[in-house]
């Protein structure tokens, strides 16, 4: 029965991944023609952005392991508050990336990115839904859905970040300071993503019914991500036609 149900979490995930892989910010992104240009300007969208998503991860995977040990399953909160350590100072490194990146951009054409203005600058529109399932998981009766969310988020490291990657090699001249946070995650998630696996397959065996909360969470999870990414995309779009064509 544990295996059947994971694999029931597996089959309804499956369509809503193709859909994320199937998006066309993604694909765009991913693509190796991918232009230099726009791929520098996501980039440093991303990263600006991203900090307000990244910086209360380990908060939110302590929270989660404190609610689940409040809640009777000790073992796994335990576990969830030792994998949370693994997520210290993951949001730094996308500042210092998207520091580099303007570094790079102004060098080009002084001038052109003012990069502390950028991470002062409020949470996007499409990272509010994303901070908000954290919290209502965490916060509801089912606070293990949280691992249902790092599985997808984390797995995107595995599946669509090493696509990313070998164009940031390209575009950046394999310079990882460009791209520290992404050249990490493609390292470290495949394992984290096993972590992630094993305890939700642990869940769903001593606790079947929480299969709709598991996939809930996870889904939207992917649709708030894939959001962010086409939302990232469209603000360097724009800024791209902010740049006169000589610079």
């Amino acid at each position: 029965m544990s295996a059947e149900t994971f694999e029931r979490y597996e089959a309804d995930l499956a369509g809503h991944r193709a859909a994320f892989a199937a998006d066309e910010a993604v694909n765009l992104l991913m693509s190796p023609s991918c232009d230099e240009r726009l791929l520098v300007r996501w980039m440093l969208r991303y990263r600006v952005h991203g900090v307000a998503m990244t910086a209360p991860v380990e908060s939110w995977i302590a929270g989660a392991g404190e609610r689940c040990a409040q809640l009777g399953n000790e073992a796994l909160g335990k576990a969830l508050k030792a994998h949370a350590r693994a997520e210290a100072g993951h949001d730094q490194m996308m500042v210092d990336d998207a520091r580099a990146i303007a570094a790079r951009l102004n060098a080009e054409a002084p001038g052109t990115v003012d990069v502390e203005a950028l991470l002062a600058e409020p949470a996007l529109a499409s990272t509010v839904p994303y901070i908000e399932l954290h919290e209502r998981v965490i916060a509801g009766p089912n606070p293990q859905g949280q691992l249902a969310i790092e599985y997808e988020i984390e797995q995107l490291s595995v599946t669509m970040a090493p696509h990313i990657l070998r164009n940031c090699e390209r575009v950046f001249g394999g310079d990882p300071s460009f791209y520290s946070f992404l050249a990490e995650h493609v390292e470290l998630d495949a394992g984290h993503t096993a972590f992630n696996r094993r305890q939700l397959q642990g869940v769903l065996a001593e606790s079947p019914e929480a299969l709709p909360t598991m996939i809930e969470a996870g889904r939207t999870a992917l649709a708030c991500y894939g959001a962010f990414m086409a939302e990232c995309l469209r603000l360097a779009q724009e800024d791209l036609g902010k740049v006169p064509v000589s610079a």
